[in-house]
């Protein structure tokens, strides 16, 4: 997908928001190759969103994400770097989970409605035959 270069403050800003949003966020290197001045990284993340991020108030969704990050090092420093990760999966498994909720949220919502009308048509019954 996106093909963009960003500074180190961008950089920065993404991991800060990140940590804001799944503050136990943890990340495993599931393997690592070298090869000349490449190397690769397959990494997992995995957290619990318990903090604001991402315009997404918290649901305590945990989450897990695999991505890829390429660097070139040179003379002991990254000089380049290239992620590959699915952002829209955390999306998904965030909404998964809110999406149960407002399953029950609307089922509250139709089950008051119902006990309303059947109220309110009772009430009438009632009048009628007075």
């Amino acid at each position: 997908g996106l093909h963009r270069s960003i500074d180190l403050k961008e950089d920065q800003d993404a991991v800060h928001e990140e940590k804001s949003a799944f503050p136990d966020l943890r990340m495993s290197v599931d393997m690592m190759v070298a090869e000349s001045d490449l190397v690769t990284v397959m990494w997992t993340l995995r957290g619990t969103h318990t903090g604001p991020g991402y315009g997404i108030p918290p649901t305590g969704t945990k989450v897990e994400l695999r991505g890829m990050t390429i660097w070139r090092i040179v003379e002991g420093k990254i000089r380049e770097e290239w992620t590959s990760y699915d952002n829209l999966d955390v999306f998904i498994q965030i909404l998964d989970r809110v999406k149960w909720l407002l399953v029950g949220a609307l089922f509250v919502v139709v089950v008051l409605l119902w006990a309303l009308v059947k109220g309110i048509g009772g009430s009438r019954r009632r009048k009628a035959t007075s």
